[in-house]
């Protein structure tokens, strides 16, 4: 059985575990700049970029990524819109806090579903920017792309997607959705080791707002990237060995195509749902989900011994919730390719005995 029903770090395949275990290359090659530029191609490609859109290489965590994209796009001169539906939005808005930008928080209840309708009262509002999380992960919650895609386009808003959980699981296509900027984790869907994020930004953004930006930062000032991403390099060493695995793993994942990891991950999803509902009395909420993760509610309030006695007994790995909910309920995560319907049934038989 499979025991990590984690949202990252995932499972990873032998393919990439070979990857990991060599010895890191000296990076300043012809070599390796050919590497970087093949990996930003098929970065382009698997969400649905432009070819002349700039990929921001980034050895930083996905929050990371998410700070220095609002950072770099925005200033204290615009107007944005977050949702907040769980723990990555409320980061979202946290730091539009910290940096001084404007922005209105519709904020959801842990168990509320977004209405496309909650939208109304802010058109043509003077709104410029808009970040959402494609999937909050804390609740799995699947956000409407195309509405609110729309939305952004009616009223001319930069629209800033944080993919990181959803990649690679549910449907996206930048181009598709005239998204402003995009988010991914090496540690979520790609099932690479945890440590890079990238960032894709629409290249007539890149020119209007990234280029002008006020901005102070060393590190994560996207101007400081892109002449040398042009070229094949970062800036700033990066983390080799994980750029050695997202090279493999997006070649497997083109010749494979994006859609049928998008399948396994649907059908697993349902899967594991449909088996929850039909053989246990746990439960999940009733919100459009990710494939990427299923919130679990316990007929008991026993979610936190369900957790560690899994961890502890069978080394199997869940994740707890936070907050005012974790005492009902916990986090299974089903985004690596490699787990299956056994795995799940494994899974199901031993929570059986909690109920």
């Amino acid at each position: 059985m499979n025991t990590l029903f984690t949202p990252g770090p995932i499972l990873m395949d032998a393919e990439t575990l070979a990857e990991g275990g060599k010895q890191a290359q000296y990076f300043r090659t012809p070599a390796f700049s050919e590497q970087m530029l093949e990996c930003m191609s098929m970065l382009q490609q698997v969400l649905g970029a432009s070819s002349d859109d700039p990929v921001i290489f980034l050895t930083a965590s996905g929050t990371a990524a998410m700070e220095a994209t609002v950072a770099n796009l925005f200033t204290d001169k615009d107007k944005l819109l977050v949702i907040d539906g769980g723990t990555f939005g409320n980061r979202f808005a946290a730091i539009c806090a910290i940096h001084n930008i404007p922005h209105t928080v519709i904020k959801l209840d842990r168990s509320e579903a977004f209405i496309p309708n909650m939208l109304d009262k802010y058109e043509n509002a003077g709104y410029t920017g808009f970040l959402i999380n494609v999937c909050e992960t804390s609740t799995g919650q699947l956000y409407p792309m195309n509405i609110i895609a729309d939305f952004c386009k009616r009223n001319n808003i930069c629209l800033v997607a944080d993919s990181i959980s959803s990649f690679l699981c549910d449907p996206f296509d930048m181009n598709d959705l005239n998204c402003s900027a995009v988010i991914i984790s090496s540690q979520k869907g790609l099932a690479l080791s945890p440590g890079m994020s990238y960032v894709i930004v629409k290249k007539d953004v890149f020119d209007k707002r990234v280029k002008n930006t006020t901005f102070k930062s060393l590190y994560f000032n996207f101007n400081n990237y892109y002449p040398e991403i042009l070229r094949g390099q970062t800036h700033y060493t990066p983390a080799i060995t994980i750029i050695n695995q997202l090279h493999e793993k997006l070649r497997r994942v083109l010749c494979k195509t994006v859609d049928n990891y998008i399948e396994h991950n649907r059908m697993i999803a349902n899967y594991f749902r449909n088996s929850l509902h039909e053989k246990t009395k746990f439960q999940y909420p009733s919100y459009p989900l990710s494939s990427c993760v299923t919130p679990v509610y316990c007929p008991f309030d026993n979610a936190k011994e369900i957790v560690a006695s899994l961890r502890d007994v069978y080394k199997v790995f869940v994740v707890p919730a936070a907050g005012e909910i974790a005492s009902y309920s916990f986090r299974v995560a089903h985004m690596s390719p490699l787990i299956s319907k056994e795995d799940i049934d494994s899974l199901i038989n031993l929570l059986k005995q909690f109920q």
